[in-house]
């Protein structure tokens, strides 16, 4: 109905603008710590403030300048610029790379819970970090990674890198080539057509 559509609508201008005030929030914030000087709360106020600081703290500024554009994602997809199910799998793979990429930074840096590890991996890159570097030493972590990485761009993406890199199957009696099936899914999920 009109209803419907109008109220989609506002909800979709809605978080569209709260995703460039987040990034805003962030760019400020950043702006702050690297130069100083700049006042936080007179650019972005106690709203902007309290949520730049938190995602920062959580997540890392790696992590948390990816956050704005779930909301953005999603009020694209209401706009009409994505397709309802390719959308919804771009935004659990921004989700997970949101978790990931944290972890990513904390291992590459060889962070240790308790170090100053708020701008890099945030407490938690710091936290998972510690954990797999004690159980699994520095490779088996970035095994760990690679796997969960591989995992959500199988699930989300439809595109395996481990497979990219150790190669294609034949074509055989059974069906297409992994290849055709690729890339038959890839175009699926990112909604591409005619490619």
């Amino acid at each position: 109905t009109m209803r419907e559509s109008l109220k989609r609508e506002l909800i979709a201008i809605a978080l569209l603008l709260l995703a460039v005030f987040l990034a805003g929030a962030l760019g400020v914030l950043g702006w702050a710590q690297l130069t100083g000087g700049v006042d936080v709360l007179a650019n972005v106020g106690w709203v902007g403030a309290h949520l730049a600081h938190p995602l920062v703290f959580v997540l890392g500024w790696p992590g948390a300048l990816l956050v704005p554009l779930v909301p953005a994602l999603y009020a694209l997809r209401v706009f009409g610029r994505f397709r309802s199910e390719s959308n919804r799998l771009w935004m659990i793979f921004l989700a997970g790379l949101v978790f990931l990429l944290p972890i990513a930074v904390g291992v590459a840096t060889g962070l240790r819970l308790g170090d100053d590890s708020t701008a890099a991996s945030g407490l938690w890159g710091a936290l998972v970090t510690s954990y797999l570097r004690a159980w699994f030493g520095g490779m088996g972590a970035w095994i760990i990674i690679l796997l969960a990485l591989s995992g959500l761009m199988a699930a989300t993406l439809a595109w395996n890198p481990i497979r990219a890199l150790v190669g294609l199957r034949a074509v055989g009696a059974d069906g297409p080539a992994d290849a055709d099936v690729v890339k038959a899914g890839y175009v699926r999920y990112i909604g591409l057509s005619g490619v």
